[in-house]
């Protein structure tokens, strides 16, 4: 009998290998002698390749250094972090060969497309829309650059800052990070609008494009119910963060800006708490309130398929929809006037209860490891590892190598796991042909 090496192969444990290859690969390139300017240890460099791949942005090492060389290999991890190293690997092959059968299910299953007809398309979208937007952004980013760098620095700066901001990373190749950027109108915009566009997700971008495209279609616009929670929950949330930051901070950290600027500095931190990571103030100075605001942005994340992290837009969707139909004791789980499927309850039910047993045993760790650390820094540090947020309140760099080893195993986690664990769970039904007697217990 022969080996299914479809089965062997399947989208989740491919996702889990080519990520691990790609780390693995990535901390032998920065471990070289031409990428950094001395010596590193080897947790620092592996921890450094997790987070780029991983999309995190958190470093225990300066991004200083590395040479150019090195830097440019971080934001090759980061664009291979943002696109997923199979989505790539997907799109090069098909421009020379026509995808097989089996690749172009796989390659559905891992772009959760229902239908696995138009992969091919949808891969060329996904690239050329990361070109154009990175590229743009890129413009208007070197704008502001060119006045503070020479022109090859600017140049590459600019770029970096860009596939980094559309990847929702969080790493600037610039010290002090967004910081001295804080009353620049022009960075803060084009960060901000290179965050949302990554973090709004390919396919719902291809919606878009497409049903808004009078060349396309002119039938009338009705969008997937995908695309409706998550376009309203990802702006729900940047509005009533937007709201909630600039309350907490105007006296605060925002207190020597203008009014205009204290409001964008709010919807900055608002649209990089999702998952983008950057931020114009320091964070250790910010109200605990407000840290703890960041923390629920970045575990509830953007969108699937995306290049942000968190459990997912969607997820939290279907899980505030589940607690409300037993709230108002409903037999069925609606949302937006749909009634969703169980088996896509129990995998949201699934991936929050993980994520969070996940992040509590990390805490507890840490907790143990890392005792000289106050409670909230260990607990943010955590939340925006396993979010892949990449914000910190500055004990990265001063983790112990098993605190390192923790942090950068959340990170991998929790840009693959979840992931990996909706894949694994999607349109796998198990044929039950009994079922046992029903009996109800005391849940209250």
């Amino acid at each position: 009998m022969g080996i299914n090496k479809t089965h062997f192969f399947s989208p989740s444990r491919t996702i889990f290998i080519s990520m691990f290859m790609a780390i693995a690969l990535g901390t032998f390139l920065l471990s070289l002698p031409f990428s950094r300017t001395h010596p590193i240890a080897f947790i620092d460099l592996l921890f450094t390749a997790t987070s780029c791949t991983c999309v995190t942005g958190l470093l225990t090492v300066p991004l200083e250094s590395f040479t150019p060389i090195g830097q440019a290999i971080i934001m090759i991890l980061i664009q291979i972090g943002g696109l997923g190293l199979i989505t790539l690997t997907f799109f090069v092959v098909s421009l020379f060969v026509n995808l097989g059968l089996s690749s172009q299910v796989m390659a559905g299953e891992m772009l959760d497309l229902d239908s696995w007809k138009h992969t091919k398309k949808i891969l060329l979208f996904i690239i050329g829309l990361t070109a154009v937007i990175e590229l743009i952004g890129a413009f208007f980013i070197f704008q502001t650059l060119r006045h503070d760098f020479t022109l090859p620095k600017a140049i590459f700066y600019s770029l970096f800052q860009s596939i980094s901001a559309f990847c929702n990373a969080g790493i600037t190749p610039f010290a002090g990070g967004m910081v001295p950027y804080a009353q620049n109108y022009n960075m803060l915009l084009i960060t901000s609008f290179l965050m949302i566009s990554g973090g709004l997700g390919f396919i719902t971008w291809r919606e878009l494009v497409t049903k808004f495209n009078p060349w396309v279609t002119k039938k009338r616009i009705s969008l997937s119910l995908q695309t409706k929670v998550i376009l309203w929950y990802y702006f729900f949330f940047v509005i009533a963060g937007t709201f909630v930051f600039w309350l907490l901070e105007h006296n605060n950290t925002f207190e020597g800006f203008s009014g205009p600027l204290q409001f964008l500095n709010a919807l900055f931190t608002s649209i990089s708490s999702r998952s983008g990571g950057y931020f114009s103030v320091h964070p250790d100075d910010m109200q605990h309130s407000s840290l703890f605001t960041i923390m629920i942005n970045a575990f509830i994340g953007s969108a699937p398929g995306s290049t942000g992290g968190g459990i997912k837009l969607t997820t939290a969707a279907i899980f505030i929809a589940t607690i409300n139909a037993a709230i108002m004791s409903k037999t069925n789980v609606d949302l937006n006037g749909r009634t969703i499927s169980k088996d896509q309850v129990y995998r949201a039910l699934a991936i929050v209860s993980l994520s969070i047993a996940w992040v509590v045993l990390t805490i507890f760790c840490l907790l143990i490891t890392e005792n000289s650390w106050p409670f909230l820094d260990i607990v943010f540090e955590v939340i925006s590892a396993f979010s892949t947020l990449g914000a910190s309140i500055g004990i990265t760099p001063y983790l112990s190598i098993i605190g390192k080893l923790l942090i950068a195993l959340s990170m991998f986690i929790g840009r693959v796991g979840s992931l990996t664990l909706l894949i694994a769970l999607r349109k796998k039904k198990e044929i039950q042909e009994y079922t046992y007697p029903e009996e109800r217990v005391m849940v209250t």
